[in-house]
């Protein structure tokens, strides 16, 4: 956990310095160090770019914007700056209720503006990365088949033996962090198989939001090889294959190809180890650390 408590520290020491929590003041006061503006492909226009969360602007649209786009009429008529929208959120944040109502809240928000997401998460870190992290984030896990809303990332699984150099071609974007786990062993909770891609994306979200890395370079993956958890086998709504996990030579033939897959598509990506039960996890560092750039942050 060594590189998101050192961008937790700093982030949050910059965070004291902000303005009233919730104002557009310190919202404003933080776009110097906010990620670069939105540019929005000649290519999309419409609800093609209402419905990507990565480029939509929510009530922020120019007039200008709106027409050359074609929004006019798609979003509402005032026009409201980031620290504007960002002061809204937080405030609708403070109105949900308990930390799982705020972290479901903060994921809708993540699918619809990412823009809007990092902005609030940034000018209130200290107090939202239990949110969107650890601890909350458990019971994200624990009862994913139940807040399930949509898809991020890519979704690796034992069946997929032979195509994950095709399936990889799937992701849209040049990718510079990768965050994998194969949900063996999720915090303290266990085995929670497929449900465990919440920790992936939660680590990605807090790297971008401390560290400052673009959002849209950003993968998390979820390695789905089965559970040995009897309750999710036995649950009609668990999303992952309901067998038993494979392991030995065919678990590690598995993450050959993976791993051969990613540095193929991406070959400057650091590939981040996480939640992987032990001594799996030490054997698998062994494996790759000197083929590839990875790590492992929970040994």
């Amino acid at each position: 956990m060594v590189m998101a408590a050192s961008g937790l520290s700093l982030t949050a020491a910059l965070v004291r310095t902000l303005p009233r929590p919730g104002s557009p003041a310190r919202c404003m006061a933080s776009m110097s160090r906010q990620l670069k503006p939105v540019y929005i492909p000649s290519t999309k226009h419409g609800l093609e770019i209402i419905h990507d969360p990565a480029l939509n602007k929510g009530t922020g649209f120019p007039q200008r914007e709106q027409d050359r786009l074609s929004l006019r009429g798609l979003v509402p008529p005032r026009i409201f700056s980031i620290a504007e929208q960002c002061a809204r959120a937080y405030d609708n944040l403070q109105r949900t209720g308990d930390d799982v109502a705020k972290y479901i809240y903060l994921t809708a928000l993540q699918d619809r503006n990412e823009t809007l997401f990092y902005n609030v998460v940034v000018n209130h870190i200290a107090e939202l990365t239990p949110i969107i992290y650890t601890p909350t984030i458990g019971f994200a896990c624990q009862n994913a088949q139940l807040l399930f809303r949509r898809p991020r990332g890519l979704y690796f699984t034992a069946q997929d033996r032979g195509d994950m150099h095709a399936i990889v071609q799937n992701w849209p974007h040049d990718v510079d962090v990768v965050v994998v786990t194969d949900g063996s062993r999720i915090l303290g909770l266990g085995d929670l198989g497929v449900q465990g891609m919440a920790i992936p994306v939660g680590k990605l979200s807090l790297y971008v939001a401390a560290g400052g890395i673009d959002p849209s370079r950003c993968l998390p993956v979820m390695i789905d090889v089965g559970t040995n958890n009897k309750d999710l086998l036995a649950n009609p709504y668990y999303m992952g294959l309901p067998h038993a996990r494979i392991e030995g030579e065919e678990y590690l033939e598995l993450l050959d190809e993976f791993m051969a897959a990613i540095q193929a598509k991406f070959p400057k990506a650091i590939i981040q180890f996480e939640d992987f039960k032990s001594p799996k996890a030490e054997k698998l560092l062994e494996r790759y650390r000197n083929t590839y750039r990875c790590f492992n942050d929970d040994i």
